[in-house]
């Protein structure tokens, strides 16, 4: 298994965060991938390509970055550095005996997300209302925890990176099925859900690492903690959003890499 990503800066994070969350998330990120392949990570690439030499940044960077590594008993292996704007790229390789892939999903499987969804676009939007959502944002946990205990339940799983909507949506177009999912249902913060843009944050926002996968009706008891039933695969195409049974329109599609 292999992922690869690239943070840029002011897009993916603000100059002023700082070099340790910096670090981390760039490493989180891909392992999250990883983790929604039903893998483990081994090695790493790390690609830098930093402005000026600013040695307390680095510092910082490779503090953050190593923690996770060896949290996760991963290598770097190799990588490269080069002068330009700051942008980050991680290459990940991992090891399975069960790889998961989008297109696996079944009609009528439930649909499972982990944690709580929404945090990190609401912290995004109000950095100073609250701490939990602040590190969700900047220090988010990699399921890879979760991942191994879900692996040979899972029948199609994909990590929430760019809103559910969107994420869900391409197990869905993978597996040439559709999706109803209820929104309260969905586990969310009592902070985020408090806002009134709260809607927004948990079904498009982005930035979650949370895991989305589908498993049989007969796994349900299977499940372990953390792990919550939003909804069911269904025929047809498309996402279906419930509130309190019934169907709503959101106009909502979660990040876009390149919105025209």
């Amino acid at each position: 298994m292999v992922s690869t990503d690239t943070l840029v800066s002011g897009t993916h994070f603000k100059a002023k965060d700082s070099a340790l969350s910096v670090g981390h998330k760039s490493l989180a990120v891909s392992f999250s991938d990883i983790a929604a392949m039903g893998a483990t990570p081994k090695w790493v690439l790390l690609n830098l390509t930093l402005p000026k030499i600013d040695k307390p940044w680095i510092k910082g960077f490779i503090q953050g970055f190593a923690k996770l590594l060896s949290q996760h008993k991963a290598q770097l292996i190799g990588g490269d550095t080069t002068q330009g704007p700051l942008s980050i790229t991680v290459t990940v390789m991992g090891e399975t005996d069960h790889a998961i892939r989008r297109d696996g999903a079944k009609i009528d499987d439930l649909i499972v997300v982990t944690g709580e969804l929404g945090s990190a676009a609401y912290a995004l939007k109000n950095p100073k209302k609250s701490k939990h959502c602040n590190a969700q944002l900047h220090s988010p946990n990699p399921r890879l925890d979760l991942s191994q205990q879900v692996k040979h339940l899972a029948t199609s799983m994909i990590d929430v990176s760019d809103g559910l909507l969107a994420d869900l949506g391409h197990i869905c177009t993978a597996s040439e099925l559709a999706a109803v999912i209820e929104l309260n249902q969905i586990p969310v913060n009592d902070m985020v859900k408090k806002h009134p843009d709260w809607m927004s944050y948990v079904l498009a926002g982005g930035d979650d690492y949370q895991l989305c996968f589908t498993i049989n009706l007969t796994d349900e008891d299977k499940l372990p903690d953390d792990c919550h039933i939003i909804g069911q695969i269904i025929a047809g195409k498309g996402i279906m959003v419930l509130d309190h049974h019934q169907p709503i329109e959101t106009n909502l599609k979660g990040y876009q890499h390149f919105n025209q």
